[in-house]
């Protein structure tokens, strides 16, 4: 098989050299220049997208700074007014409420002492701590009976006693701060007397009228009669009057009406939610108010929302108040200026904006009017931001330096890697910007809209049409020359055989050695078959040479086919006498004449029935059935044989072509004589069918048209 394929290589040199050289050659050159053009075309429109992103987390660094710049200005405005070197708390809360009401001051404002305190405006309308007051001059002359009236209360019991006393002195005084302090003694007293009522009216008297004064503790005493009020509610069993009282305590504690700072609003909710819970554990569902445990829940997470900006406050305070106040004092600058940090406070990024406040122009900064910024506070900036300049397909996130959590991201989706990473100047805000492609980008290579990309294609079109095209012809000759090789070693063989045979038998006739007559006539037999075998096969071998050419001709007339079949299974039969052959022949009735070439006809019944005797193997039986069929006849041969596997049912009628099967029974033949069948009944407008089983036989059937009136 190789020198078959050496040989055809050599005689299509040529062709091969121009096809490599005028076809091959250019397309590999101009497919990989394509590549190179498709690859750079794609690389700046990659980089194209590329700036296009990086302006557009520049616009967003730029809009979201601008943003904290513009509040950071309205915060230094506000610091300059009088009201805080002045320390006019009033005019500060006034100030942040009316001055900067259609303005959202973002955060929340923060005025810090040095010294620990804290004040936040928007919480309280006044610090704590400025929060002073001395005993009246009443509360002191009336002393002695106080404590007459005190024993009597705590150490006698006496408690009606200690109320006329505290009566007393309640009508004979004026001072409203001395009259709040006796009606909440006298409503103490009534209360341990179980007089419930009595109490409950002292408390609204001081709810109603004193309840901007303080205890004598110094606490705010519309408060804490409000919760003395509510104990007196519960231990009176007035539910109604308790699930009403405790809502609007609840609620004024949420407001801060009564100014308190962070830890006071603590330890009140405490005291309110322990009474609360205490009524309600002791009632059944079924007498709650509708939606009640549902309010108290709302205003305590309110309160936990305030007293998480008290503790951010808190920690702001301790974190960079002292090193602000040092830095300002090595600073030679006399300008005021915002101080900006952050820092992580449970698990959020803090901003934090200071601005010092010189008191009275000394230079000696122990205030600081400033603002805490959350993620939440500038999430609505950011989200315009990125909605207004965002290109498609992608995803913006902000995530912290100091925790690596994300704080912000405009697309839920699972990332990959950034491709663009950046940080805001000086790490304030100290978020890094990561912008994710999710999708192809607006600027995505089309690549099927690219010239290159179809102009490569066509190439490896052409390239692997032509490819194929040659290898298929190469394969073809390379496989003619094997079937060639093939034909020539079988009919040298089918040559030989007889020749042989003839050869020997006229070698013993010429001896004069046979002297029997009837030996003499076996001979002449063998010789007269052996030289019909010869000349059908030299007929055979020409009839495809003319097949080849083009030159066969067919000389049709008129043919009685029964007689015909009679004729060639008899020849069969008496040529095959010897092997030990059987042939059974079956006709229909009224088999009609077909327009045939007798002579074509006979060679091809003679080469289904030479095929039939050659692969009976030890079967040598041969059924041959002439059948009418509507408009055509069938001639069937069957034989018992090796039979045809299905795959190769087709490829018989090729030339030279002989199954794997067929070659290890029968190695002599020449391939040629189905593919002469094939040809015959072509050429009469008829069909040749094979019917095959491996291991039980074959059956070929001849069908040809009947004549007109046949």
């Amino acid at each position: 098989m190789l020198d078959n394929l050496k040989l055809v290589l050599l005689q299509h040199k040529k062709f091969l050299t121009i096809f490599f050289v005028v076809v091959f050659l250019p397309s590999v050159v101009l497919a990989f220049f394509g590549i190179r053009a498709i690859y750079n075309e794609r690389y700046k429109l990659q980089q194209q997208n590329l700036e296009k992103q990086k302006e557009f987390v520049r616009e967003v660094q730029s809009g979201i700074l601008s943003h904290i710049e513009k509040k950071s200005s309205k915060l230094l405005e506000l610091a300059t007014y009088e009201f805080f070197s002045k320390k006019d708390y009033r005019g500060i809360h006034d100030l942040i409420f009316k001055h900067l009401k259609d303005e959202s001051l973002f955060g929340h404002v923060v005025i810090w002492n040095l010294h620990g305190s804290q004040w936040l405006p928007g919480f309280q309308t006044s610090p704590s701590a400025v929060r002073i007051f001395a005993v009246p001059e009443d509360w002191k002359k009336w002393r002695l009976v106080l404590e007459i009236a005190e024993r009597a209360e705590f150490r006698r019991r006496n408690y009606s006693e200690a109320i006329s006393l505290y009566r007393r002195i309640f009508e004979s005084t004026k001072d409203n701060q001395v009259k709040a302090w006796l009606l909440s003694r006298i409503a103490r007293c009534e209360i341990k007397q179980k007089k419930y009522k009595q109490a409950l009216n002292a408390y609204r008297s001081i709810i109603d009228n004193f309840s901007d004064l303080f205890t004598e503790s110094g606490r705010p005493l519309g408060l804490v009669s409000r919760i003395e009020m509510l104990d007196a509610l519960r231990l009176d069993r007035d539910r109604e009057s308790f699930f009403r009282e405790s809502l609007r305590t609840f609620s004024m504690l949420e407001q801060n009406v009564w100014s308190l700072d962070g830890e006071q609003i603590k330890v009140y909710t405490i005291m309110l939610k322990n009474i609360i819970d205490e009524v309600v554990a002791e009632d059944s569902s079924e007498h709650l108010p509708e939606n009640y445990s549902k309010s108290v829940g709302d205003i305590h997470y309110a309160i936990d929302k305030k007293l998480h900006v008290w503790k951010m406050a808190e920690a702001a305070r301790q974190n960079f108040l002292l090193s602000t106040k040092e830095m300002l004092a090595d600073s030679s600058s006399s300008s005021t200026q915002v101080h900006k940090n952050s820092f992580e406070f449970e698990g959020d990024d803090i901003l934090v904006f200071l601005i010092p406040i010189d008191n009275g122009g000394t230079g000696s900064y122990r205030e600081f009017l400033g603002s805490l910024v959350q993620i939440n506070d500038l999430t609505e900036i950011i989200d315009t931001q990125i909605r207004e300049n965002s290109p498609s397909d992608v995803s913006i996130v902000l995530r912290s330096s100091l925790s690596n959590k994300i704080v912000f991201s405009n697309e839920e989706t699972n990332l990959g890697s950034a491709v663009i990473t950046d940080f805001f100047p000086d790490n304030f805000p100290p978020w890094r910007m990561e912008l994710y492609q999710i999708g192809s980008g607006g600027s995505v290579f089309s690549l099927h809209k690219n010239i290159f990309f179809w102009t490569i294609l066509a190439l490896l079109v052409i390239l692997v049409f032509g490819s194929g095209l040659i290898i298929r012809t190469i394969v073809q000759e390379v496989n003619l020359l094997n079937l060639k090789s093939e034909f020539i070693a079988s009919v040298s063989h089918e040559f030989k055989t007889p020749l042989t045979t003839m050869g020997a038998v006229l070698e013993r006739l010429l001896s004069d050695d046979v002297k029997d007559p009837k030996k003499t006539k076996e001979y002449y037999r063998i010789l007269s078959h052996d030289s019909e075998r010869l000349k059908r096969l030299v007929k055979n071998v020409l009839d495809f040479t003319k097949i080849e050419d083009g030159k066969r001709e067919y000389k049709l007339r008129t043919t009685d086919f029964t007689r015909l079949v009679r004729h060639e299974v008899n020849n069969f039969h008496n040529e095959n006498r010897m092997s030990g052959f059987t042939v059974e022949t079956r006709i229909d009735d009224d088999i009609p004449s077909v327009i045939a070439d007798e002579e074509a006809m006979s060679q091809a019944l003679h080469n289904i029935l030479d095929n039939a005797a050659k692969f009976s193997g030890s079967e040598k039986s041969i059924q041959v059935n002439i059948i009418r069929q509507k408009g055509s006849i069938e001639i069937a041969i069957q034989d018992r044989g090796v039979g045809i596997p299905e795959n190769e049912q087709k490829k018989v009628f090729e030339k030279f072509y002989r199954g794997k099967q067929a070659s290890s029974v029968s190695p002599t033949g020449t391939g040629l004589g189905l593919t002469l069948v094939k040809h015959i009944m072509d050429a009469h407008r008829g069909d040749v069918v094979i019917k095959s089983q491996p291991g039980k036989g074959t059956c070929v059937s001849l069908i040809l048209p009947v004549r007109k009136g046949g």
